[in-house]
């Protein structure tokens, strides 16, 4: 209650004294007399009952139990209607509907009313439907497990006559505030239609199926520190978003729990682009979505600051927006690209983190959409982000005006910057380019594109020019600092200082975060493994960089083989799909190896050893793509899929020379005893190999499956390390045959598989 506060003249004229003491009794009897109203200090308990009339100016408690009543005439339970001054607590009761239909409270043209404490309304329509009403404040109520339909699409476009059902229904209300709230598994948590000035903070309005929280024409608002996540359907879940805006402007919506929902945020502003948005997206997490963290679509002038927009199918797509700000976001492991804008212009992107993408900026003119035929692609600014381990970083396809300043590129694969088409007027400056696999930057259109100071890692000048490709003018260029160089492969790559990245190819579905890792405990020699954990894994890649931001450049025209011990985890009865590697060079060139997917799944859950001869077998098939010499390799890659089903993958000891590997951090390690064979099957030669953990009498055989000993290779006494020995199949016939290993007083035997020549 607020009461009057009056302040008296310290010497007052007769008259004015003779006033104020007027006022004052007026004032004393006003006051007396709202004293006596029952808001104010009393609280009647009633029961709830049918067609139940709240009257003005009451503090209502229901009386605590359980309640069940229908709504079929959907005009409610509760009704206030034309009233003002109302407040009901619900503390201790749960009411169920039936059939889902009309609603428990039924609210219009009425102010100051406040619902709370409900402990549970359920199997209605909505528990709460206010219309034309103000000043409403709905708080700590329970409004769950109402209307919910999991299947078919949702039409984002339709008046509130269509709302799908869930928690609370809001028309044309304005001046409320909604907190404390939970309204989980149902279509929609909060629904607003035609609503401004509304105040939702603090609920939770997670687990619905349609929308968490759905604003249509709905502006001003402040959204707040909910909880919408998992908002999701059985069917396509592009149709459902954690928080939905159709042409709701001036909203500002921060700070929100938004992860793992059809969309995080789903804008939409088709045929009204002519209103600005102007909405705030502020510090909200909008990760794993199956779809868009963030969609906002044909929409002028809104900011995105500070949200997480990771593991989803895009990042931000914003198809044919313009005029608007990301900044400071983190956009990281999407499925397809980071950000993704079709037919926009004028925007701007600013110390973002865009990491993991396929493509980290995907900027192109997509067919042309009905009534905005004259739009296109044109005048974007990209400053000051740091883009690392993306396919291409930026890939900028028919676009005129494109200003990329001052930002970090580091570790990306086939590109930093990839131009096509139209590229009217681009300017590339001031940028670091550190290390891609691919190129610095290639123009394939017939535009000129200005690249000027900028530094280049490494800055080695006939690297530098083969790296930068097409119409480029980008001299003068910064030298930076001198680039290490590492002219010989490390014992085990699998070891730090190394600079491991993932990647993988976009494609269809959610994407989930890939985590890789040094691994110091699940490790087969040295101080760590190195481990790749993805949900997805749609060929997914391991590349590998000397630490130190060194360039390496091997000559491995005399080594014979790549060597590394594998394991992997596989939930799929598939196994792997397909199992690759690349040894390249950093002009585009790269020679891979296609191996059996077998090897990997008959590493599942147990260390293996493998070797690939660097000349390629029928077992490890070599392929050339580009320009390839072992005498100036670069980097080596991994590759594997498994049908999307997600795996684990370790490698250890990956090695182009025979060494013992031991780590930085660790004292060397002696070997563990084991065997094994490559290629396996093999056509003419294959290499036995095996290590000791201490020096014994080794005895080395082979058998056929009938037990007779084909050929005796080892029978004398052998030193600590690894070991190998080849076996010719001379005039065998293909088929099965074993290995048998005899050191000390353990005994290993293998299985030789001889194929057709």
């Amino acid at each position: 209650m607020k009461f009057l506060r009056f302040i008296l003249p310290l010497s007052p004229e007769p008259c004015a004294l003779s006033l104020h003491l007027s006022l004052l009794k007026s004032s004393l009897l006003l006051i007396s007399a709202f004293c006596l109203l029952p808001s104010a200090f009393s609280q009647t308990i009633v029961p709830l009952t049918d067609n139940m009339e709240i009257a003005s100016n009451s503090n209502v408690r229901i009386k605590s139990g359980t309640y069940s009543f229908g709504d079929m005439a959907k005009d409610g339970v509760i009704r206030i209607i034309n009233k003002e001054n109302i407040t009901i607590d619900g503390d201790s009761v749960n009411v169920t509907g039936t059939g889902f239909e009309g609603y428990l409270i039924y609210i219009e043209n009425s102010r100051n009313i406040t619902i709370k404490n409900f402990s549970s309304v359920k199997s209605y329509y909505y528990a709460v439907t206010a219309r034309q009403s103000a000043e409403l404040v709905i708080n700590d109520n329970n409004f769950s497990y109402n209307k919910k339909d999991t299947l078919g699409w949702i039409s984002i476009w339709t008046d509130y006559t269509a709302a799908l059902g869930g928690g609370v229904l809001l028309r044309k209300c304005t001046d409320s505030e909604l907190f404390g709230n939970r309204m989980v598994q149902q279509n929609d948590g909060i629904a607003m239609y035609e609503c401004t000035t509304m105040n939702i903070h603090d609920n939770l309005l997670n687990w619905n199926c349609g929308f968490g929280i759905r604003m249509n024409f709905t502006s001003n608002c402040t959204i707040t520190h909910n909880d919408c996540s998992h908002v999701n359907r059985k069917t396509d879940p592009s149709d459902c978003a954690a928080i939905l805006l159709i042409v709701s402007n001036d909203n500002v919506v921060t700070n929100n729990d938004l992860t793992y929902s059809g969309d995080g945020v789903f804008l939409g502003q088709y045929e009204y682009s002519g209103i600005p948005n102007n909405n705030y997206f502020g510090y909200n997490d909008c990760s794993y979505s199956p779809h868009n963290a963030i969609e906002a679509t044909f929409a002028d002038g809104n900011v995105y600051r500070g949200n997480r927009c990771n593991y989803s199918d895009y990042g931000l797509w914003l198809g044919y927006s313009f005029n608007s700000l990301v900044a400071d976001n983190e956009i990281i492991g999407n499925f397809k690209s980071g950000v993704a804008v079709d037919r926009g212009f004028h925007n701007k992107f600013v110390s973002n983190i865009i990491k993991g993408n396929p493509l980290g900026f995907e900027l192109w003119e997509g067919g042309v959409i009905g009534p905005y035929g004259n739009q296109y692609s044109h005048d974007y600014e990209i400053l000051g982000n740091t883009l690392e381990g993306n396919q291409k970083a930026i890939s900028s396809i028919n676009t005129e005006h494109l200003v990329v300043k001052e930002n970090q590129f580091r570790y990306n694969q086939s590109h930093d910057i990839y131009l096509e088409g139209q590229s009217f007027n681009d300017t590339i400056t001031g940028n670091t380019f550190k290390l891609p696999t691919g190129l610095f930057i290639q123009n394939t259109s017939t535009d000129p594109v200005m690249a000027i100071n900028n530094s280049y890692i490494p800055n080695i000048d006939s690297l530098i020019h083969n790296k930068i490709k097409g119409n480029v003018t980008y001299q003068p260029y910064n030298r930076g600092d001198e680039t290490p160089v590492s002219f010989n492969p490390p014992c085990d790559m699998a070891e730090r200082p190394a600079i491991w990245t993932t990647y993988h190819d976009n494609g269809y579905g959610l994407f989930k975060p890939e985590v890789l890792e040094f691994d110091y405990t699940d490790k087969k020699v040295g101080a760590s493994s190195i481990k790749l954990y993805t949900p997805m894994g749609f060929d997914v890649a391991l590349n590998y960089r000397p630490g130190g931001d060194s360039l390496a450049i091997w000559n491995l025209s005399t080594s014979d083989t790549l060597s590394f011990w594998v394991k992997t985890v596989n939930p799929s009865t598939y196994g792997f799909q397909y199992f690759t590697i690349r040894v390249g060079n950093l002009t585009g060139g790269y020679y891979q190896y296609t191996a059996s997917a077998s090897l990997l799944t008959n590493a599942k859950n147990s260390w293996k050893k493998y070797r690939i001869p660097l000349k390629g077998t029928t077992s490890y098939v070599r392929s050339t793509v580009g320009n390839m010499d072992l005498s100036q390799t670069n980097y080596v890659e991994f590759h594997a899929d498994t049908w999307d089903s997600g795996f684990t993958i370790w490698l250890d000891g990956v090695q182009f020379k025979a060494c013992t590997p031991t780590g930085i951090d660790d004292a060397p390690a002696s070997a563990a005893f084991d065997s094994g064979v490559y290629p396996n099957p093999f056509s003419t030669d294959a290499t036995i190999w095996f290590d000791l953990p201490a020096s014994s009498q080794v005895n080395l055989s082979v058998y056929d499956l009938n037990g007779k000993c084909i050929a005796n290779l080892i029978d004398e006494e052998l030193p600590v390390g690894h070991h190998e020995t080849e076996f010719n199949r001379r005039n065998l016939t293909p088929g099965i045959y074993f290995y048998r290993l005899v050191t000390g007083n353990k005994l290993v035997t293998g299985k030789l598989m001889i194929g057709s020549l």
